[in-house]
């Protein structure tokens, strides 16, 4: 026997647990008390998404043809790209996230879910605010801050439907029949529980409240690195801790390793967007605590995936390509680890000068964002719509375009905004180079960068087709569809 299968067979101490085993009626029980306000979370998740990729293909098709769509104010670039990123972020990644955690949470703690009424009028007061958010940015009236455009009376509303919304799942842990907490809730918890904090702390200093100007750079760039961390990667990690051992039948491989990956993002995240700032006009502990913390980020990085490789180790490895659940989580955790190098490149001072304000920081964050958030989160809803509908896919096929035209789509963009970003670098910091010719160099890219959105739409596409099949199969079967 080797060391993988006995360490993986440690018994974990009585703060740890594992998942309770939960009977067919339990778990139907369950499902059908989260079914109205997942399956509303996810229509109006999958809307914004599909809008957010068509409005951030209009965007790339203007970088190529700037002259595309011109003389029309609320269809300029500038109003185009904040609502598509708001769209990505506020109308899928947390909507969509905080349907996946609901769901988790609810089968770890074997409890169903009550009173939706309250739950439901909440996200419907989101995507009223996130609607009406996006018109007034379209309109002119966002406050510029990047990742908080939105009008104060909006992000308002998101803050108190987010408060609403989270007192239902913290409800419900609070009633859970096991009193230890599995991995994937401890990271849950503390997405859904940072949130507020983050995103309440970031509106009151920089649009409902207004600070000095040398303090909103670093406060803009605290938010958006503890976005990536605080929401981003908990959920993503809490979903991959629960989907491995439940596709594969293999116990986590070390729960110590995972309680180090746990607290060590807890401790090094939220300062690394600091680095960013580099070279700017903000104290100098501020620039090293940014490059220190991005430095130390690699460590739950690496406590992770060796959790995650001796998993997969110790499970068939037919079942990777059987699964299309485990298929998209492993391109997750792939592209989590190129993105945390990526960003670790990028934050020493030597190659900062020459990448920041380049598509090379852009490139690492949609990797981030699209890469392993967004390919962990769709592993998840192929485990759990099925469960939650009780109608299995119709289509293999469909599930492999999605799955190689996201891949194929992510890799070409990241690729071509990284080469593209370095070679722009290295242009801006030669002075006989002009800024014209700088565009022409960066023009072959931004081609390639617009291919791979319209390859991601299409494979969105294809996933929309799955699920407008599984509707019409319980039409035709008589099933109950909530509505």
């Amino acid at each position: 026997m080797n060391n993988a299968t006995t360490l993986s067979k440690i018994e974990p101490a009585s703060y740890l647990s594992e998942p309770l085993p939960l009977d067919a009626s339990k778990r139907l029980e369950i499902d059908r008390s989260l079914s109205v306000p997942i399956l509303f979370l996810m229509r109006s998740s999958f809307f914004s998404f599909s809008l957010a990729l068509f409005l951030i293909s209009i965007c790339a098709v203007k970088l190529v043809f700037p002259s595309f769509l011109d003389g029309i104010s609320f269809l300029t670039y500038g109003r185009l790209f904040p609502v598509a990123y708001d769209l990505f972020i506020y109308g899928w990644a947390i909507p969509l996230g905080f349907a996946l955690i609901l769901w988790l949470m609810a089968r770890l703690s074997a409890t169903p879910l009550s009173h939706i009424r309250i739950l439901t009028a909440a996200a419907h007061l989101w995507n009223s605010a996130l609607f009406l958010g996006s018109l007034a940015v379209l309109a002119g009236y966002g406050t510029s801050v990047i990742f908080l455009e939105y009008p104060n009376w909006a992000s308002f509303l998101l803050f108190v439907s987010f408060l609403l919304m989270g007192l239902w799942v913290l409800l419900l842990t609070q009633e859970r029949k096991e009193r230890a907490l599995y991995v994937s809730e401890w990271y849950l918890l503390t997405a859904l529980c940072s949130f507020p904090w983050i995103y309440g702390t970031a509106n009151l200093m920089l649009t409902w409240g207004k600070i000095q100007g040398s303090a909103q750079g670093p406060i803009q760039c605290w938010y958006a690195g503890s976005l990536m961390q605080f929401w981003l990667t908990p959920i993503a990690l809490g979903t991959i801790y629960y989907l491995i051992p439940k596709i594969t039948g293999v116990k986590i491989y070390s729960y110590y390793l995972a309680l180090f990956g746990f607290f060590s993002l807890l401790l090094f995240s939220g300062w690394n967007g600091l680095s960013s700032l580099i070279g700017g006009a903000i104290p100098a502990w501020m620039m090293s605590a940014g490059v220190v913390t991005n430095i130390m980020l690699v460590l739950p990085m690496i406590a992770v995936v060796i959790n995650f490789y001796w998993m997969f180790q110790e499970s068939e490895k037919l079942i990777l390509h059987q699964s299309p659940a485990l298929r998209f989580v492993a391109a997750g955790i792939i592209s989590y680890v190129i993105a945390t190098v990526l960003s670790l490149v990028s934050s020493f001072p030597c190659f900062n000068a020459i990448l920041n304000f380049t598509d090379y920081l852009s490139g690492t964050f949609l990797l981030f964002f699209l890469g392993f958030f967004g390919m962990t989160l769709f592993g998840g809803l192929y485990y759990f719509i099925p469960r939650l509908t009780g109608i299995s896919w119709s289509s293999s096929k469909l599930i492999q375009f999605h799955f190689w035209l996201s891949v194929v789509g992510i890799s070409l963009m990241v690729s071509s905004m990284v080469l593209g970003g370095m070679i722009e670098g290295v242009a801006f910091n030669d002075p006989v180079i002009t800024f014209t010719n700088i565009l022409s160099y960066t023009l072959p890219w931004n081609v390639l960068v617009t291919l791979s959105w319209f390859l991601l739409l299409l494979g969105f596409f294809c996933f929309m087709r799955l699920l407008v099949t599984m509707r019409w199969e319980m039409i035709e079967e008589k099933l109950p569809m909530p509505r």
